[in-house]
């Protein structure tokens, strides 16, 4: 997010160093032949192939230094590494609650305070709120949009010390309005 490039060369090597761990991983948690375990074994294998194939992007996009593929290739990476966390049941915590759409019935639209989405559509790097969908109402930063569908790849807020990843409907994303708290990520130093 803050183009070091200097440092993000370094993540593919270290991030594929990831790859025979979560493989070792799917094998021995779900090793049996019934079905759940067959299953589960074939998803987390699928992610870990598109973790794996985002991982390569993202190494092509930083040597060429394409900012655009970049964030792309690191939003996907994110999207199916914060999916393989879910499905593994990896995750510290387990959020049962379906839809967060319910709780806001019958509260007044203007109850959420965001820019239109339409005349004013988030960029990468914006701090935005999800104004509709499962999600609505949580808070998060654009980390990716992708080029085909023009849906946004968000990194939503900490909650219980887990920043989960989603991929949304580019119409379900706003830009949050009034003074926030940077991201986490900007607060790491610039060299100048």
């Amino acid at each position: 997010m803050q183009e070091r490039w200097d440092l993000i060369e370094q993540y593919p090597a270290q991030l594929r160093s990831f790859v025979p761990l979560l493989t070792t991983y799917t094998d021995s948690a779900f090793p049996t032949d019934i079905p759940t375990d067959k299953g589960l074994r074939v998803a987390l294998r699928y992610e870990v192939g598109r973790f794996f194939a985002s991982l390569e992007r993202l190494k092509q996009a930083t040597g060429r230094r394409a900012l655009q593929e970049s964030y792309v290739a690191y939003a996907d990476m994110s999207l199916h590494f914060d999916r393989y966390m879910r499905v593994g049941g990896i995750y510290t915590y387990y959020d049962n609650t379906v839809s967060l759409e319910p709780y806001f019935k019958g509260i007044p639209d203007d109850a959420l305070v965001y820019a239109d989405p339409v005349k004013d559509p988030p960029a990468v790097r914006d701090l935005v709120i999800l104004i509709k969908g499962p999600d609505k109402g949580r808070l998060g930063i654009v980390i990716g949009i992708y080029p085909d569908n023009g849906n946004y790849i968000v990194k939503l807020e900490r909650y219980k010390g887990m920043r989960e990843i989603r991929n949304v409907p580019k119409l379900w994303v706003a830009n949050r309005l009034g003074e926030q708290d940077p991201d986490d990520v900007f607060l790491i130093p610039r060299k100048s």
